[in-house]
């Protein structure tokens, strides 16, 4: 079976969710879904607030960034231990749609620091909430 992520463009209900943070510390809990088809949905919630941002990515950026995804093990399962760090939060990593298998784990953000393959799927993920928000939340690729 053909992995979706190494085909992402050629799966437009295949969606990849991550979501991260604490509503109520620094720039809140922020959930970006990125799908297939090239469609981007931002959610940002903060303070009692909620900001929605949206984008839709051109076909070579998708298979591109599906590519990284899989390169860098997104559907690898991962654990996380105790104790964590003061101010660390969830960080909830998720595949999902009509024509791929479902994926989820659910780990600490912190994780990124010890595990290169997720500091590499985040720092590709914030390029693309860069783009959705337009510079609001996450970083250019290019300024990493």
């Amino acid at each position: 079976m053909e992995d979706p992520l190494r085909a992402f463009d050629r799966h437009p209900t295949a969606t990849v969710t991550i979501q991260f943070g604490t509503e109520h510390f620094g720039n809140g809990q922020i959930t970006l879904a990125l799908r297939g088809d090239g469609a981007v949905h931002v959610e940002q919630r903060v303070a009692g607030a909620v900001n929605h941002y949206s984008a839709t990515l051109d076909g070579p950026r998708i298979a591109a960034i599906g590519r990284a995804l899989a390169e860098h093990k997104f559907t690898e399962p991962r654990t996380s231990k105790l104790p964590r760090n003061p101010g660390d939060s969830p960080l909830v990593l998720r595949l999902s749609g009509s024509d791929v298998p479902a994926f989820e784990a659910k780990i600490w953000y912190g994780d990124r620091f010890t595990d290169a393959d997720l500091d590499a799927i985040l720092r590709a993920t914030d390029d693309v909430l860069a783009t959705a928000s337009a510079g609001k939340l996450g970083q250019a690729a290019a300024a990493q």
